[in-house]
């Protein structure tokens, strides 16, 4: 079946549905999204939404700490771009109803009168916040706003398998030069069924793929659907070297993790070690702010020199009420494996959270597709660098996806071709996929232990090698058998799996998020630059 729309939204995570909402004003809008709407990185994030909107803050002291957090590597044009337009976005966020904390908790919701606090790498108090569950928050505004609009159709569990470009067209009239996209084609958890859906413009929103590492803190559908969907395509890749990983996630011997936000570092709970001594001053003069691969680096430099499995997470040195009022879901999530963190800290250790690449796009969000818009996680537009501020994630998905709707070519005229219905096979050998779906596992395995936290050349060469093996026979498994969700995640796993490794092969020195134990300095003559895959 074809469903003909306007715009195409993959994925319903805060630049998702924001672009949906902006583009709605031109045309029809179909979302996609492969779990419910709420199943999605924004969803989990618990920081909040970074802005200079206190006096005493200057967009100058944003720009710089986004700049000296991401190693020097990010773009000042756009970092500027950004931070300047947060506060009025975020003043547009809450005209959409988001509930923001705040100073006087009375109905006044202006800039001046939103609560922040401090996060890792930041020289101000300038992080805007709703509780511990500012993500959920925005969430729930956005998609109430979307329901709303008679514009809008919203196609749950449903995942897209490729995009619709050239490569799929029979091009009998003569050739269509460069890459269009035209649409995706679209499979029906429910029914293993495979749609087409057409737009004169496809914003992916798909998020992140920390899924790829074994220990994340990321929701199971950041699987890396859009990077290697762009990928395969035909589009290029940007820093897949820099994945962040998030210093303080909760750490039980059964492996079950959620994130401890940067905000309670930033009301001052302290790092020790197992025997009570607190040592990230000896690291860094921000001590335990210090940006976030600094914090995780220490941290597994700590564990490996000890064999210990984690850390501690000292809050009980902040105001007892401020922890319950500030952190509601760490309380109740903390309650829950029972643990008082008013009274005994947190276990914690580094997991796999946040990728600083991406899909290389402009800030607006254009992409070297004709007609494919991407912001988000899904990425990189030049705001991270090496390595991602403390809640510029959220702020950066909001002003591309933004911009991306109200981009000059977003009113265009397109011409369609013939596009034909996806090829269904009837055959799916479960046997071979038992064999198969073991891959998804052992990828996991690999990129935890070879391109982590601290990485060598000879492990990354050893990954490289396995992981092409893995991605030649999930993708033999595709192309001759009926299309499955979980063949799709796997394959596009392992698509993300090997660029990062491959940039990080590319890079030799150390930067940001990536360090390699072969050259653990800065390199600022040969490698003060992009990896482009």
């Amino acid at each position: 079946m074809t469903n003909a729309y306007d715009y195409l939204v993959i994925g319903s995570g805060i630049a998702g549905l924001v672009y949906a909402l902006q583009v709605s004003a031109h045309g029809t809008v179909a979302i996609v999204t492969k779990s419910d709407l709420y199943d999605c990185n924004t969803d989990y994030a618990q920081g909040g939404i970074a802005a200079a909107i206190d006096a005493k803050d200057s967009f100058a002291e944003h720009i710089e700490d986004t700049f000296q957090a991401g190693a020097e590597l990010g773009k000042r044009q756009v970092i500027s771009e950004i931070i300047s337009s947060g506060p009025k976005l975020i003043q547009y966020l809450i005209e959409l109803g988001t509930d923001f904390t705040r100073v006087d908790e009375s109905y006044d919701t202006s800039l001046e009168n939103l609560s922040l606090t401090m996060e890792g790498g930041h020289t101000r108090r300038r992080v805007a916040y709703a509780a511990d569950s500012t993500g959920h928050q925005i969430m729930a505004a956005l998609i109430e706003n979307c329901k709303a609009n008679p514009k809008i159709d919203i196609f749950e569990h449903r995942i897209a398998i490729d995009l619709i470009t050239q490569h799929h067209v029979k091009q009998d009239d003569g050739f269509i030069p460069g890459i269009t996209c035209w649409g995706a084609y679209v499979l029906d958890i429910a029914d293993n069924h495979v749609d087409v859906f057409t737009a004169r413009k496809t914003m992916m929103a798909t998020g992140g793929a920390a899924q790829i590492y074994s220990h994340n803190t990321n929701p199971s559908v950041a699987t890396g659907d859009g990077m290697a969907m762009a990928r395969l395509a035909g589009a290029r890749l940007a820093n897949m070297e820099f994945v962040q990983f998030h210093p303080t996630a909760f750490w039980s011997p059964d492996g079950s993790t959620f994130l401890i936000s940067e905000a309670v570092r930033g009301e001052g709970a302290i790092l020790r070690l197992t025997d009570g001594h607190a040592f990230m001053d000896g690291y860094h003069p921000k001590g335990n702010l210090a940006p976030r691969d600094i914090v995780s680096r220490a941290i597994d430099a700590e564990l490996k020199k000890r064999g210990e499995k984690f850390c501690y997470l000292d809050a009980t040195v902040v105001d007892t009420a401020k922890l319950r009022s500030h952190f509601p879901f760490i309380n109740s999530k903390l309650q829950g494996f029972g643990i008082d963190f008013t009274k005994e800290p947190i276990p914690v250790a580094p997991a796999a959270h946040y990728f600083c690449g991406g899909v290389l796009s402009t800030i607006d969000g254009t992409t070297d597709i004709r007609n494919l818009f991407v912001a988000g996680e899904v990425a990189c537009c030049g705001l991270h660098g090496a390595n991602r501020l403390a809640s510029n994630s959220l702020l950066e998905a909001l002003v591309v996806a933004y911009r991306a709707a109200n981009h000059p070519s977003i009113k265009d005229k397109v011409d369609f071709p013939k596009i034909p219905n996806w090829h269904l096979m009837d055959v799916f050998n479960e046997n071979e996929w038992v064999i198969i779906s073991h891959n998804r596992e052992i990828l996991g395995t690999i990129m935890q232990g070879y391109a982590g936290i601290r990485r060598s050349r000879r492990l990354l060469k050893y990954a490289l090698s396995r992981l092409e093996n893995i991605y030649n026979e999930i993708n033999n498994f595709y192309q001759h058998n009926a299309v499955r969700k979980e063949v799709v995640e796997t394959r596009n796993m392992a698509v993300v799996a090997l660029a990062v490794v491959r940039s990080a092969l590319m890079r030799k020195e150390s930067r940001g998020a990536h360090f390699l134990i072969d050259y653990p300095e800065h390199n600022d003559r040969i490698y003060k630059h992009d990896t482009i895959i």
